[in-house]
């Protein structure tokens, strides 16, 4: 089978990373004509393997109506999405941990890389702390605050970063990516590490789709609609390290991302209702993906060693919800961290705006896809607005 999957007597489901057949490249011909042009670079292909599609090339976002290979053939069979039981699993729980996404040696350069950094690291102190006062069941110990540390996607040489970047188009995960956000889909949140050493505090719970006032809350909301799921932020964390159930880190109310009431604020500082609290096990190189309309937080860390986790937040090409996009003075992202990202990559860090409006779209078979509206419209537009785009 390309895909196994566990399911636990808790109910949480988890899959293997796919092995399947070579994605070749294809062109892809609609009815509003097109044009297509499909191209492959011959890369190492070992080394494409372990990383994913692509990462090797530069990136040049083309602004014309083209489909183009920007992923490189890969062992995923680029027609296989999410299964039938991953998709039921996810709108019953709210998310899903794709197991083996990374090998032990991707996981261990990026901890090496997060070694060098140790001193820009920042632990949250006094009012920063997450879990509440000292003696709240949340608060650990009551002195030792969540480490945070950012700029991953910027860091030099270029193997410190290449697990990071990576997380942006990895063959085993955009399928899920695009199940759970459609294509076009853009990473709305800079990434961020979250480290727990041994007594530090937890999270409040936080995140759902009804706000605490019972409005809806649309910024976060997961709705599912003619047989399809919608997510308006997806969150992706990649484990770095071990967790055991009751060591801490993430935790979860399962199906909380259908709720019609706000969640208790009993519930959210874990001072009742713990049972329905799901701490997931977690192995390093695990991706762990979870709708923020479901209610999430953090438990205080008990284990002996340290708890890493990379937390990414995606959104649907129309959606935002961060502003880091802005940072630069087109707006632009940071200059750092958009040097030498392949054309997939660069895909991922568009702004939101319409797919028909020019968008480059990655699509499961690794290939870049640009749809354009009919050059006289743009022409019409530009002479009313004075830009092609409205």
């Amino acid at each position: 089978p390309m895909c196994s999957l566990a399911l636990s007597t808790t109910g949480v489901v988890t899959c293997r990373a796919r092995v399947g057949v070579t994605a070749r490249g294809r062109l892809n011909r609609g009815c509003c004509k097109r044009s297509a042009t499909v191209f492959q670079e011959g890369r190492n292909r070992d080394a494409l393997r372990r990383a994913g599609w692509g990462r090797h090339q530069k990136s040049t976002l083309p602004r014309r109506n083209v489909t183009s290979l920007a992923m490189s053939p890969s062992d995923t069979d680029p027609a296989m999405g999410m299964t039938p039981i991953e998709k039921y699993l996810f709108d019953l729980n709210g998310y899903v941990v794709v197991r083996g996404v990374f090998s032990a040696e991707e996981i261990q350069a990026a901890n090496e890389a997060i070694d060098k950094r140790s001193k820009e690291i920042v632990e949250r102190k006094g009012g920063l702390r997450l879990g509440g006062e000292k003696g709240a069941p949340l608060a650990g110990d009551g002195i030792t605050g969540r480490e945070d540390l950012g700029g991953m996607l910027g860091w030099q040489p270029n193997e410190d970063r290449e697990l990071f970047r990576n997380v942006l188009t990895h063959n085993k995960l955009v399928p899920y990516y695009h199940e759970l956000l459609g294509k076009g889909y853009r990473m709305d949140h800079l990434p961020l590490l979250i480290q727990q050493s041994p007594g530090a505090d937890g999270f409040v719970f936080h995140g759902g789709r009804v706000n605490d006032d019972g409005t809806w809350g649309d910024d976060l909301a997961y709705t599912f609609s003619n047989g399809k799921m919608y997510n308006r932020l997806l969150a992706v964390s990649v484990a770095l390290t071990e967790t055991k159930p009751g060591d801490g880190g993430f935790c979860v109310i399962r199906g909380s991302h259908k709720a019609n009431l706000p969640c208790p604020q009993s519930v959210r500082n874990y001072e009742e209702c713990k049972e329905f609290v799901e701490n997931p096990a977690l192995a390093p190189g695990d991706v762990l993906l979870f709708s923020e309309a479901t209610t999430h937080g953090t438990l205080p860390w008990t284990s002996s060693h340290t708890r890493r986790a990379c937390l990414y937040r995606f959104a649907p090409s129309t959606s935002a919800y961060g502003r880091a996009y802005m940072t630069g003075q087109l707006p632009e992202w940071p200059l750092e961290m958009t040097e030498g990202l392949t054309q997939a990559q660069r895909s991922v860090l568009e702004p939101p705006y319409h797919p028909r409006l020019d968008r480059p779209s990655l699509q499961h078979d690794g290939t870049i896809l640009v749809q354009s509206r009919a050059d006289f419209k743009k022409e019409h537009d530009a002479k009313v607005f004075g830009s092609k785009y409205f």
